[in-house]
């Protein structure tokens, strides 16, 4: 098994992110999501607590496919 420093995991994958955002390949999150249309009942209702904690604390949610 492989052991990995944490800090240094974390500062190579900023500079991979740093790096796919200067080149312009790095995808719009909104791009990523899924249409949800195979989403089980546990997801959807799982995806609208999340959403309901996020506005009873002040932020904004997640956009997700219900």
């Amino acid at each position: 098994m492989k052991t990995l420093d944490l800090n240094c995991y974390l500062d190579s994958i900023q500079a991979r992110k740093a790096e796919l955002e200067r080149v312009g390949a790095f995808p719009d999150a909104d791009v990523c999501r899924n249409s949800g249309a195979r989403r089980n009942a546990g997801k959807r209702a799982a995806l609208k607590r999340a959403d309901t904690r996020a506005i009873a604390a002040g932020i904004a949610p997640v956009s997700a496919n219900y």
